[in-house]
């Protein structure tokens, strides 16, 4: 297992063969206070595979996609080293071919879910000498289980639209350009990401205004508007019903909470295929 390290938190892309599935791979070593008790990770309809060793034993679970801020708190300061596999919106139901309904907003052991893919994942992360020799078996592991696509063509269109248009779309306009009818499209989101159509754009336009909030100086009447809302009261009301704080308050204490900009392959250095 991993002890020696160069840094306390690795990032790294994914292959370009897995990008539709999985984000990015995180290798995290804490320390006794490098997470604050309030820590709080946002909502992104994303699922992860996490694996953790406390010294004693490895923790792992598959958490599915997230509809609420997750309090995390001071959890991971007890963990010596920490594997998050951060997937995307489908990426979960790629992986397990299991209905995503079951898993939303939920943290799971992930052997009663998939003994196989535990026992593989639980293989390498103990055997594995350095941040890369890890993330390179997961690799192997996971790219065998996606070689066939099981995600719908149709879903892959609509959140390929959804986010193009910063969830800024209504679901009757989504369906019509899908060929779908909104209850058999709602069925597919519920199915394969854990959510409907609606839950999942609110998110995304959730992230995309979490995305300028992180970026640039804030003006939330400004925001507001390119958001898509109606005004600025109905901007503030989505924001906390979602995140549980307001704008205001987000931006003060940003340090609090883990927000996923989804664009980490963007920033990284590529793999080559």
């Amino acid at each position: 297992m991993i002890f020696q390290k160069e840094k306390q938190f690795n990032v790294l892309p994914s292959h370009m063969g897995l990008r539709n599935y999985i984000q990015y791979y995180d290798v995290v070593f804490p320390q006794k206070d490098t997470f604050l008790p309030q820590y709080t990770l946002m909502p992104n309809a994303c699922g992860t595979l996490s694996l953790a060793f406390d010294g004693d034993i490895v923790k792992a679970e598959l958490w599915g996609a997230s509809l609420t801020p997750i309090p995390l708190g001071a959890e991971p300061n007890s963990y010596r080293i920490l594997l998050l596999i951060q997937l995307s919106p489908y990426g979960l139901y790629q992986i397990t071919r299991q209905s995503q309904a079951e898993f939303a907003d939920k943290r799971l052991s992930l052997v009663d879910i998939d003994c196989e893919l535990y026992r593989l994942l639980h293989q390498v992360f103990v055997m594995s000498e350095t941040t890369t020799e890890l993330v390179n078996a997961c690799e192997k592991i996971l790219y065998q289980r996606m070689e066939k696509q099981v995600v719908s063509d149709a879903l892959l269109f609509a959140t390929t639209l959804i986010s193009d248009r910063h969830g800024q779309i209504q679901v009757q306009e989504t369906a019509r350009q899908c060929g779908y009818s909104e209850r058999h499209l709602n069925r597919l989101f519920l199915a394969q990401i854990g959510m409907n159509v609606k839950n999942y754009a609110r998110l995304v336009r959730f992230n995309y205004v979490l995305k300028h909030i992180q970026t640039s100086s804030c003006f939330f009447a400004a925001l507001s508007q390119q958001a898509g809302y109606f005004d600025q009261a109905h901007f503030d009301k989505d924001f906390k019903a979602i995140s549980g704080v307001s704008p205001q308050n987000y931006l003060k204490t940003m340090s609090d909470f883990y927000y996923d900009g989804t664009e980490i392959y963007h920033i990284l250095s590529s793999k080559e295929e």
